[in-house]
């Protein structure tokens, strides 16, 4: 996905602030993006107005969900904003409401935020600072839309759950005028993952999933590496890195619970001066996927017909038609190693992709460091010229060509992958000892589920091409839920 400097954009929005009575932890009080008085300009030289097509940005909420500012200027809300504008005559215009302007936001300078743009099936979208939710519930961030006609660019809300999910929202000046949802070729604005003051501010993989007290943390991860580590790895670990096994788990081990905790999340890059140098982010990888293929042996799915082929390649194609929603869900959890209640509904959409030009999913990439599995159905032919996905099979599987690959690209600091965690491939994956990547060219009414921890991009088509593929409904990629990696 293409970055663009927030400081060449002249655009920048608001988060929600926690209400007093639920104070964050002492690192969360420095937000990234901050409300305040309208007639109180930013007083600390390390924060700056924000701004979208010249004018400020400012949150729609309602004035009994508005607290007293206090004498800085500094405003909280009793509950989240519902929407994003920009002022216009001393009110708040979203195109959805117009109201008096009570909050406007303000940016700290020290925040590595960015304007990203964001083209066709992409989710999860990393790093989205929040600002509010829906009334219908549903948290959103900050996009912009490019106005119609070559026009002034609009603000909008990007969706993070409900039936516009990972979609953006603009409305024009006209309250009157239906919301513009556009489902890829806009800008949201993005935090860089790993930066303790964005931590309440940003949606993406965290440690809010490992619910396990300071007292055990050290002692899970300690049977964790014991349980699965293995005699290969240490081995190839030295290889790599030249540092011993045994000295990267004695410095982890002797990290803080909270850093722990980070280890055991899904966070796709935690960053570390040393711990990397010696190795952390191929252990993570490693112990994932341990964990992943006891889970399915342990649940006897080594048993299903498509295993070795699935274990061996990290791609399945099969006919659609003759496949029951019993053999779907069966699938589903062989290569997933999911209790088949864990399972979303089989609900089907469709989810266009058109292809424009300089695409990021071209490049050949991973999404995370463990297993992730995405599902398409294509009920038309696909060829070549539509751009299908391309995929290297067998490159699921952290081979030691890989791990050395993976450990290239994440000794410190490591900036870039903060900024992009779905690692891009920097070279040709044959150097790595995979086979060429395949064009994944389909019949009519094919099944395709792949792990896409595995290398893959989207194929080249001219720009303006569509394709269409039947995805899963719902927060999942179009594919199977993100469970915590380390755990059953």
């Amino acid at each position: 996905l293409a970055t663009l400097p927030l400081a060449t954009l002249l655009l920048a929005v608001t988060v929600t602030v926690l209400p007093a009575e639920a104070a964050a932890p002492a690192e969360a009080q420095r937000r990234c993006l901050q409300w305040g008085s309208p007639v109180s300009a930013p007083k600390d030289s390390d924060r700056q107005p924000v701004k979208v097509s010249g004018r400020t940005v400012c949150a729609v909420v309602g004035a009994s969900d508005l607290e007293e500012c206090t004498a800085e200027g500094s405003c909280a809300l009793g509950a989240a904003a519902t929407d994003v504008g920009l002022v216009e005559a001393d009110r708040c215009s979203s195109g959805r409401s117009s109201e008096p302007v009570s909050l406007v936001a303000s940016l700290d300078a020290g925040c590595d935020a960015r304007w990203r743009f964001l083209t066709y099936d992409v989710w999860p979208i990393g790093s989205v600072i929040i600002v509010g939710t829906t009334e219908e519930g549903y948290n959103f961030g900050v996009c912009r839309c490019p106005g119609e006609g070559g026009g002034e660019h609009q603000i909008g809300r990007l969706y993070l759950a409900g039936p516009n999910m990972g979609a953006c929202g603009c409305k024009g000046a006209s309250s009157s005028a239906p919301e513009r949802v556009m489902i890829g070729e806009y800008e949201y604005l993005q935090g860089d993952e790993g930066k303790g003051h964005l931590f309440a501010d940003v949606a993406s993989n965290s440690n809010a999933d490992v619910d396990i007290p300071d007292g055990l943390i050290k002692q899970e991860v300690a049977r964790l590496l014991d349980e699965h580590v293995g005699e290969e790895f240490p081995r190839t670990l030295l290889g790599i890195t030249g540092h011993s096994y045994e000295d990267l788990r004695a410095e982890l081990l002797a990290q803080g619970p909270g850093f722990l905790r980070k280890i055991l999340s899904h966070e796709r890059f935690v960053a570390h001066p040393t711990l990397n140098t010696k190795g952390l982010h191929l252990l993570r990888c490693v112990l994932a996927e341990r964990v992943a293929d006891s889970r399915r042996r342990k649940r006897g799915y080594h048993n299903h017909p498509d295993y070795e082929t699935f274990m061996r390649e990290g791609i399945l194609m099969k006919n659609f038609t003759e496949m029951s929603d019993e053999d779907i869900r069966g699938v589903m959890t062989m290569v997933s190693g999911m209790d088949i209640e864990e399972l979303p509904p089989l609900k089907w959409v469709d989810r266009p992709v058109k292809h424009i030009a300089g695409d990021a999913q071209y490049q050949m990439h991973l999404d995370t460091f463990h297993a992730a599995y995405k599902i398409w159905i294509y009920q038309q032919e696909t060829t070549a010229e539509q751009g299908p996905l391309n995929f290297v099979r067998g490159s699921h599987r952290n081979t030691p060509g890989k791990l050395k690959w993976l450990y290239s690209v994440t000794i410190p600091p490591a900036t870039h992958i903060l900024k992009e965690p779905s690692v891009r491939l920097n070279v040709d994956e044959t150097e790595l000892g995979f086979s060429k990547r395949e064009i994944m060219t389909t019949p009519a009414q094919t099944f395709v589920i792949a792990d896409t921890s595995g290398f893959h991009a989207r194929g080249l088509a001219e720009p303006g091409t569509i394709r269409h593929a039947m995805r899963i409904e719902g927060p999942y990629d179009g594919g199977l839920p993100r469970k915590n990696p380390f755990f059953d």
